[in-house]
């Protein structure tokens, strides 16, 4: 398929004569300088909000103590129990536990699994299994306290209720983590899995690690979760998670953040049921990663206050979309993506509205193979396409639609955009949009190029930006 910059004058000419009943935009020229000293703010101004240090951290100084403490689902300072008390969870632990339903509880320093298990001689509660131990009771790190796993393999046994919760420091380093179903019938009205919770003020570091088998779908308890209790202070400082060329399979929802600075690395998460990350009103850098295979939902959602820098991942398979950004106020930036095989949208955006001060950028991204749009906007208020290689698939490359006309930009500026079943750019209801540089692959005399607000202006604006080399600005 041939570029659109030599078509034929024909062509051309054709496109030249496409033209709708509505009333067409007015069309100025942005000079190159002007628009290059614009993109280049641009990504400064999202490189600062979206950056953020990040760092391993040492655990609690000192060995820790270990008791057995009783779980309450109802009185001061139960909270930390909170996916027990709301998923059911009292009555798997009752159904193992012979008494009223305990937990191990950490306190004041670290430990490792094997101090663990010295300490507590008791194999109801934790036990040699295989190649490691096999954990049976909810195990809380307290805030004071540290669980170390080093070269370690931990099982956590379904039919017991068993669950990490740290409140402290947990640290997974060459280690496994994975749930062990047995062969007894539930004691909960439907299947589950063991899971990690981590609170605010905690610290949880994954380093060269794997986690498997873990969470199923509900609250707090869909993989490695971390959260603020609405009974935690609101200004209790964010969850801080760190994760390093790990791998995460089989999980409901492999990492789950919520009030949280997360950095995730060099890691692979596979067959994950609902999302491979959720992240809502938390600070991300995710970078460098593979996602394959999601069930249900996307590989990636961002939704709330959350600022993101997301580059330099695979993305492949996803039920719904690649990547979703929803209800979305904070800044994002997606970097040198790879995209692909989604059974939805490549990207989808819902009700954004990105400031100066937290703007969404898609730079230098491939999209291909979606079965649905490319890119899929609606409600969005501005947007920056910058860089980006979009094709192959059977909707538009780019879609933007508002009910109610928002103020913009969208900005369209060196991308590769072609190859789609229906007209490469779709825009409606959006008051400015800036484009240029643009390199379109359209199939002659039988396709637009551009469609919806943008369709009555479609030969003046290709003429001045194929033809001609000058960046352009749409006014409704």
């Amino acid at each position: 398929m041939a570029p659109f910059s030599r078509f034929s004058l024909t062509c051309l000419a054709a496109l030249l004569l496409a033209t709708t009943a509505q009333a067409a935009p007015v069309m100025d020229t942005l000079p190159q300088a002007q628009h290059q000293q614009q993109l280049d703010q641009l990504r400064r101004q999202v490189r600062q909000a979206v950056s953020f240090e990040q760092a391993r951290r040492a655990p609690p100084a000192g060995r820790a103590s270990v008791s057995l403490q009783p779980m309450f689902s109802s009185q001061a300072g139960s909270w930390p129990f909170e996916p027990f008390v709301n998923n059911g969870l009292f009555r798997a632990i009752a159904g193992y536990q012979a008494h009223h339903p305990q937990a191990v509880v950490l306190r004041g320093g670290s430990i490792t699994l094997a101090q663990l298990h010295d300490a507590l001689r008791d194999p109801r509660v934790l036990r040699p299994y295989k190649d490691g131990y096999l954990l049976s009771y909810p195990l809380m790190i307290g805030a004071d306290a540290g669980l170390l796993l080093e070269g370690a393999h931990l099982y956590l046994y379904s039919f017991s209720g068993t669950a990490l919760i740290n409140q402290g420091w947990l640290g997974l380093e060459r280690s496994t983590l994975e749930s062990v179903a047995g062969d007894k019938p539930g004691n909960t009205d439907r299947a589950w899995r063991p899971f990690v919770v981590a609170w605010a003020g905690s610290h949880t570091q994954v380093i060269g690690s794997t986690l498997r088998r873990l969470g199923y779908n509900a609250n707090l308890s869909r993989g490695l979760s971390t959260a603020l209790s609405t009974q935690q202070p609101a200004g209790t400082r964010p969850a801080t998670l760190l994760i390093e060329s790990s791998q995460f399979s089989e999980l409901s929802s492999a990492v789950e953040l919520q009030h949280s600075q997360a950095t995730i690395a060099g890691s692979r998460f596979e067959g994950s049921q609902q999302y491979a990350i959720d992240a809502r009103d938390s600070q991300l850098h995710l970078h460098d990663n593979q996602v394959r295979g999601i069930d249900n939902n996307s590989g990636v959602r961002l939704r709330g206050q959350t600022r993101a820098l997301v580059e330099g991942n695979l993305i492949l398979g996803a039920a719904k979309a690649a990547i979703e950004i929803s209800d979305q106020r904070g800044a994002v930036w997606l970097a040198g993506n790879r995209i692909g095989d989604s059974r939805g949208n490549g990207i989808q955006l819902r009700n954004l509205a990105p400031t100066p001060e937290a703007p969404l950028l898609i730079d230098d991204n491939l999209l291909a193979s979606s079965q649905g749009s490319a890119v899929d906007a609606s409600e969005v208020a501005a947007l920056a396409l910058v860089g980006n290689r979009i094709g192959n698939t059977p909707e538009y490359a780019v879609s933007l639609r508002n009910a109610t006309p928002l103020p913009g930009p969208l900005l369209l500026s060196g991308n590769r955009l072609g190859q789609v079943g229906k007209a490469v750019v779709r825009v409606e209801g959006l008051r400015e949009v800036e484009l240029g540089n643009n390199t379109f692959d359209g199939k002659a005399l039988l396709q637009n190029l551009l469609a919806g607000d943008l369709l009555a202006l479609q030969g003046q604006v290709l003429e001045a930006t194929l033809v001609q080399g000058r960046m352009v600005r749409l006014r409704q």
